[in-house]
């Protein structure tokens, strides 16, 4: 799962619509867009998605996550084929 490629493709709902059915809304654990008029406003994500950001966060702030990047970015500049987030994260993970 890819809580970018959730986002970009979620159900937007009017706030008028979430107000009238905030419950049954809930319950789908789903990721929503909330709108005002047609214009985002705010963003619904499941309990599971907001642990997984944190995750992310944390591992951003370790030195060593922070080195790997540092050298991927200067890598890519001198020309070398960089690699997706994702696979970064699953590499640091194992």
């Amino acid at each position: 799962m890819s809580i970018a490629v959730d986002l970009l493709k979620s159900e937007h709902i009017g706030i008028r619509d979430l107000k009238e059915h905030i419950s049954s809304v809930l319950k789908r654990k789903k990721t929503f867009i909330v709108t005002d008029r047609g214009v985002p406003i705010n963003v619904i994500l499941p309990y599971s998605d907001i642990l997984e950001l944190a995750d992310i966060i944390e591992e951003f702030s370790e030195p060593k996550t922070l080195e790997i990047v540092r050298e991927g970015r200067l890598a890519v500049k001198s020309g070398s084929k960089g690699i997706p987030v994702s696979r970064l994260f699953r590499k640091k993970r194992d």
